[in-house]
Order: C-alpha cells, then sequence, then structure tokens
C-alpha cells in the first residue's frame, strides 16, 4: 500500500467521514508491506498483509488474464492517465493491466479487488473489499468491471472528483450525473458532472500511531 495514498482511504462502517491511521509493522520505499490500518471513528482494524490491504477477506478475484498492449494504451487514453498528482482506480478484472500501464503512465493505481497474481507495489495498492473505501472526491480516473454490482457502482461515483473519468462496459448502464464522452461497441467512456455533483474536501489523515 502505497504510504501518500493511505489519505484517500476511509472506514467502510456507517459512519462520519474520517481518516485511517496506518500502523506500519514492515515498510519498504513508500509502500506499506505488512501492518494495520484502524478507525479512530468505530476502533475498526483492517490489516495490511503483503502490501494488500484487506477491508473484507470474503470478496472473491477473478482470474488472471494478460491485457494486450494496445488495449492497455487505449484505456490509459480514455481515463487520461498523464498527471502524476492524479490518482486512478481499477476496478475488478481491470487490475490486470496495472502493471502494463505504470509502464506508460505516472498516475498512481489503486486496485479494488484485482485479479489473483497482481502484486502490490511500484505506484500500484491493492484493497480488497465490497464497496470501494475512498474519500468523497478524492479520484481523477475510474476503470468500473462488469461485476460491480450497484453498491459497488454507488461507492466508486461518489469517490470520483468533479471532471474526472470513467470508463465502463456498454452492457452497463451510465451512472447517473455521469456525462457520456464517447462509446464503441466495447466501452463508454465519460465524465462526472462539476456542476451537479460538487467535490467534497479530504480530510487530513495521520499515517502512523
Amino acid at each position: 500500500m502505497f504510504i501518500p495514498l493511505v489519505d484517500i482511504l476511509r472506514c467502510i462502517r456507517p459512519h462520519e467521514d474520517t481518516w485511517l491511521v496506518a500502523s506500519i509493522d514492515r515498510a519498504e520505499d513508500r509502500d506499506i508491506i505488512e501492518g494495520t490500518l484502524g478507525c479512530p471513528s468505530c476502533l475498526a482494524e483492517y490489516p495490511i498483509h503483503e502490501g494488500i490491504v484487506w477491508f473484507d477477506p470474503r470478496v472473491a478475484r477473478a482470474e488472471y488474464r494478460q491485457p494486450s498492449e494496445h488495449d492497455v494504451v487505449r484505456l490509459a487514453a480514455a481515463l487520461d492517465l498523464v498527471d502524476p498528482r492524479m490518482t486512478a482506480v481499477l476496478h475488478g478484472s481491470w487490475g490486470a493491466y496495472a502493471p502494463m500501464i505504470r509502464g506508460v503512465s505516472p498516475v498512481p493505481l489503486v486496485l479494488v479487488n484485482p485479479p489473483e497474481g497482481i502484486a502490490s507495489g511500484d505506484g500500484v495498492s491493492i484493497v480488497l473489499s465490497a464497496t470501494a473505501p475512498i474519500a468523497t472526491g478524492s479520484l481523477s480516473a475510474i476503470a468500473l468491471d462488469a461485476g460491480a454490482d450497484g453498491a459497488m457502482i454507488a461507492s466508486l461515483v461518489k469517490a470520483l472528483r468533479g471532471g474526472g473519468r470513467m470508463v465502463g462496459p456498454v452492457t452497463m448502464a451510465l451512472p447517473d450525473n455521469l456525462v457520456e464522452i464517447t462509446r464503441d461497441h466495447e466501452l463508454w467512456v465519460a465524465r462526472l458532472d462539476a456542476e451537479t455533483m460538487a467535490s467534497a474536501p479530504i480530510l487530513p489523515t495521520r499515517r502512523s500511531r
């Protein structure tokens, strides 16, 4: 788990929005390898093991399938992953694209329930959770997997900042408050309407205890 991205993670339990506090047992460079994220509001604790934050250990993960270089470049372009100050989420099977995207883009990536076999580190962080445990308005771009349920979709849209981009399959209806930019026979690309969805400020975070 990339330490600076702890700032945008949030407790999945229903209470007021607050930061999570990182207790680090082992780190390499700027990545937490072993440790715990704790909620100061409800005292919930979420273990970090081999760089993965386990918000919900029951989450199923898909089998890894190697994407083509063409599809990786296409996704990076659709999400406009050019600015290292951005933060992007790849949900579900899109997580398989992460290692190759990091080869063409400087943007740090959070993978929500990626396929088995994807490792954290080198700008890639992994969380396992039934909903996206991410602060409101903190993401610049999201790739949404076809298997996302209503709760996951709602949590990811909430985490997208005004003007941020989302990519999804054409088999999925465009979520509320998103404005379509373009589509082809496989995917739509949309942005969050900044006029109807104001971005909420991100609360300050304490990283250690």
